[in-house]
Formats: C-alpha cells, structure tokens, sequence
C-alpha cells in the first residue's frame, strides 16, 4: 500500500530525527582504593575525583574492611568551593553534604539528593569526598569508593531551598504567650533519625509544643528542605534552625542559625587549636547561641573534652533523665557556684520510636513576637526551665522590696542588686501536674530546703544572704521531673 505523500513526509522525517539525534552518553563509572591506618584515627582524609561540566548527577558508594568488626569510617563530601575550615564570617565552605556513619552511599544532582547532602548544580572542578575513620582495628581500614557520574538531561525542576519561616506572629496577637514550650534537639532522617521531619511536627503539635528545633549532625541540608515538610495544621508551631556539631571530642548544638549556615566540626581538643572557638564565635556573631550536648554521655566520643568557656547553655537533661543526666546536673550546679550564668536546657534527642520530642519539654520566657530571635535571646538570659513533659507547669520568682520602695517580683533568669532586695525578700514557687514530689531548692552551697508539692500550692522561702536560687522537682526515688534556672543576685 503506498503512502499520502503527506504521511511519507511525516515518517521519514521522524525517521530521520531518531536516526540523527546524539547517542546518550553512557555514565563514566570509576573505583577509588586506599588504606587508613590505625594512627590516622579521628582525622579526615580527603579523597578527590574530576567533575566535568557535563556531569549533571553523582553516585558514591562507600565500602571498607572489617565493618562492623572494629572498624568504622564517616562519610561526606565538599564540592570545588574546597575543603578549608567554614568561613567564621560568612557561615559556608564547599561542604554539600555528610551523612557520618549512618549511610555508606548517596547521590546528588541538580534537582535531587539524599537526605544529609545538598542538591544544587554540580560544580565542575575537583570533589572530595572525605573519610572520617571513627574505630579501627590494628591492621587499619582498607576503603573503596565506586563513583559513578551521570550525564542524563534532568526531568525534575531544579531543586531550591524550602525554610520554615523563624517568626510567627503570637496568638491570639494581643494576648502573646509569655512561656514558650519546645524542644531543641532531635533528628530525622536528614541525619541519623529514622522520623520523617513531618512525623516530629505532629508529635510537637500533639504536645502542644510552641516551637521545635531539627538539630541533624554536621549538615544543613535538613534546614534547607524542612519547608517541604509542614503540614497545613503547624500554623502555630515555629521551627528553628539548629545543626548538632559532632565532633570527635564531644557533641554541641549551634541554635538559632541563619539560612544555609554551616558550622565547622573538624578540630581538636589539643593545645593551640582554635577550631571550636572559632566555630562558637561564627555562630554567636550570627545571632545564635552555643550549648553542650549531653556532656557525660556514656557513647564513644560523645564526651565533652573541649573547652567550657565559650558556651551559653549545657544541655543537662538528655532524652529519658538518667544517671548520666544526674552527673551534668550536679556539674552546670558547680559552674554556677563559681559565679558562671550558664543556663540549662533539656532536648529529647529523638531519632526513633518510642523516643518522642517534648520529653522533656523546654519551656522558655519570651517578650513580645514569638521567633526564633526571642527564643535564643531568652536562652541566653537563661530565663528557662525544664519538666519531664505534657501538663507539667512552674511558676517561680522571687519577691522583694527595700524600704518605701513597690514590692517587685524577678523571674527566672533575671538578676536582682542585692542591695534592692531586703530582709524579706523571698523565693515564690508552685507547680502543677506533679504527684508525689518534693520540691528542692538550691542555692550556691547546695540544697537548703525540701518541701512536699501540693498541687498549685504557694511555696516561699527566705533568700537573705544568697547569690543565687533556683528549684528541683523530684520524685522519691529522687529522679528529676523539673527544674528551673536560678535567679541571680549581686
């Protein structure tokens, strides 16, 4: 049968099309191989490769000896903006991603990449992905790393960041919340969480939380897609921006950061390395704040063992309280004896079931807008306390008045002259949602004073003569369930 000269026209065409159009370039797949030995422990090794112009995705597959079996190696990468120290100043570096020992391989492109990495245009120039060796046996690691580029036109739009705003307006708008109930530290799977950062917003909306802080380990990539993830219903919930720096001398949480921010985690505890400091100084010159992390935990370089003069806060109450929790407790309690006003918060730590945020709860004394900017500044005030979760409440304050002058009232936090506050000036504490507990109070030499907790009872006690008084709640096997941050006086 022949063909309408018309269709022959249209078939030859496409023919024609097919026949011509350019042959799609096949990956360039490569292995790169080396050794770690044992004394190379806790440093970073950089291993570089060549990106092309043309590459438009990239795949690494991480491999190495004896996993599991005493060895352990971290994984991440920099782009060609290099591999030096984040810049103090400006809060970036070539770091596009890291994902420490939870994954063994990622992928990025343009529109796409694993949780922990960034996605973004592929830089062409010279990549590095870095090796952290975290645990070694005596013959050392022997590594590989399967590279695979691709070149493959992308089908999905080009990926952009997704914030979750830091400020929302109080409510109802006249009537703004003085405390401010939240947590500081958790992780999803833009780390080594198993939560989906939605998951961790209905838990918080559930507990009424006011705000809640993803704090993932040495990466903002969760900050930057956590956007994607707010449902309709977390109108009222802020989220804040945090990034939980995983050294190998202790953990610490960088809060309050900017969009993008980045904080250097790759330093020492030896003589004459600055690195912390530095890294402190950028996140505190950015508006945030600098706390510990679970200092005496009982994990593998989870131990504070850098310096403790350039911190706001000390996170005392890790997850579930515990003994661990107990020795942080009685250290921030010697800090403030030397005259230190550190203040002291809770986070969960959440990264799976049946670990949940908001145990236990933070809750924060904020004037005016409810932000990000108010929640750091109010820490830093230490104008905080602490309960193991839902429906526990603290009010305590110390009354005080000199002569002719109005009785006044400090909270939590504040700093009272102690030549304002006269012979009768007295510590005001009550609480709800506690049963069968005590209330502790605390001053610079220790507890002075146990009363049983009734219900919304009034508690006074005398302050005449101290630097300092704060609160304990504890149960009678003598577990915490609450705690508040002193009232100062000089």
């Amino acid at each position: 049968m022949k063909l309408p000269t018309v269709f022959s026209s249209i078939i030859f065409a496409w023919i024609h099309s097919v026949n011509t159009q350019p042959t799609p370039r096949e990956p360039t797949n490569f292995t790169l191989t080396g050794h770690i030995t044992p004394d190379q422990i806790f440093s970073f090794v950089y291993v570089p490769f060549n990106v092309s112009a043309e590459v438009t995705s990239m795949y690494v597959l991480q491999n190495y000896s004896f996993k599991g079996a005493g060895n352990s190696l971290d994984l991440g990468v920099f782009d060609p903006h290099g591999v030096a120290p984040i810049n103090s100043e400006t809060g970036f570096s070539g770091s596009r991603g890291w994902s420490g020992g939870f994954r063994n391989k990622f992928t990025i492109s343009a529109s796409d990449a694993t949780p922990g990495y960034n996605a973004g245009p592929l830089l062409p120039g010279t990549w590095n992905v870095v090796l952290g060796p975290y645990a070694t046996n005596r013959s050392g690691i022997d590594w590989t790393l399967d590279v695979s580029l691709s070149y493959s036109p992308l089908d999905s739009p080009p990926w952009t960041p997704s914030l979750a705003p830091i400020y929302k307006e109080p409510t109802p708008p006249t009537t703004p919340r003085k405390w401010l109930r939240g947590d500081f530290h958790m992780h999803t799977i833009y780390s080594d969480g198993r939560y989906l950062p939605s998951e961790h917003i209905a838990h918080a909306i559930s507990y009424d939380l006011d705000f809640i802080f993803f704090s993932e380990h040495n990466t903002d990539s969760g900050n930057n897609n956590i956007g994607r993830w707010i449902p309709a219903n977390a109108s009222n919930l802020l989220i804040g921006r945090a990034i939980e720096v995983t050294t190998r001398h202790g953990h610490w949480q960088a809060i309050g950061l900017e969009r993008s921010q980045q904080v250097e985690w790759r330093y020492t505890n030896s003589s004459g390395d600055t690195g912390f400091v530095d890294a402190a100084t950028q996140v505190r010159g950015s508006g945030g704040l600098v706390s510990i992390n679970h200092p005496f935990q009982n994990c593998s370089r989870c131990d504070w063992t850098l310096d403790w003069e350039h911190n706001d806060a000390i996170e005392v109450w890790n997850g579930r309280f515990d003994p661990l929790d107990e020795v942080a407790v009685q250290f921030w309690q010697g800090e403030l004896a030397t005259g230190k006003k550190l203040t002291a918060l809770g986070g969960s730590d959440a990264h799976s079931p049946p670990d949940i945020n908001g145990l236990p709860t933070t809750v924060v004394r904020v004037t005016g807008e409810k932000s990000q900017a108010s929640i750091v500044e109010a820490v830093k005030r230490g104008r905080v306390y602490l309960v193991e979760g839902p429906g526990m409440d603290i009010d305590f304050g110390v009354v005080y008045g000199n002569g002719d002058r109005a009785t006044r009232r400090a909270e939590i936090g504040d700093v009272v002259h102690k030549a304002d506050l006269g012979v009768d000036a007295y510590a005001s504490f009550s609480a709800t949602g506690f049963e069968a507990a005590r209330a502790c109070f605390v001053s610079e030499k220790g507890y002075f004073q146990n009363v049983s907790l009734v219900d919304a009872q009034r508690i006074q006690q005398n302050v005449a003569g101290m630097d300092f008084v704060r609160v304990e709640i504890r149960d009678g096997s003598d577990t915490l369930l609450g705690l508040t941050n002193p009232v100062y006086f000089e």
